[in-house]
């Protein structure tokens, strides 16, 4: 069985979190049309924090800086036909701007307040972590 680890990212700017909109056109996607946060894969020859600020980069056109480990998680989803255990690494991080540029993985991005992700169709750890952020953000204002 393949091991994959992917580092996700909890980008913060003023408030906000980005969520972003698996599209029908990703080709390992198999959750089209639900809500996640921007991240992947990590390459075997970079650290985790530099992976995660080039997935950040590559799937939403910002920099980020990141700043705490936030939670992990782990699943054994079924990819191109093949049954992989899969390492989530979520951190919170901080972004300089909000102007996405989405790349053709998804297909709509809002800026949310975490404690509002109201009737959206969240991906797998998505609602625990955006609560793990408001909670975090209301100690620290």
């Amino acid at each position: 069985m393949k091991l994959f680890v992917g580092a996700k990212a909890l980008v913060h700017y003023k408030g906000k979190i980005l969520l972003v909109r698996e599209s029908d056109n990703y080709e390992e996607g198999a959750q089209s049309g639900k809500w996640d946060v921007v991240g992947g894969r990590i390459e075997s020859s970079e650290e985790v924090r530099d992976g995660l600020v080039r997935e950040v980069e590559e799937e939403s056109g910002l920099s980020v800086a990141p700043v705490h480990l936030m939670g992990a998680f782990d699943g054994f989803p079924v990819i191109k036909g093949e049954k992989c255990h899969v390492v989530r690494l979520y951190f919170l991080c901080e972004a300089t701007t909000d102007e996405v540029v989405l790349s053709k993985d998804h297909d709509e991005f809002l800026w949310i307040e975490p404690q509002n992700s109201g009737d959206l169709v969240l991906m797998d750890d998505i609602a625990e972590m955006l609560k793990a952020v408001a909670t975090l953000i209301s100690r620290v204002s």
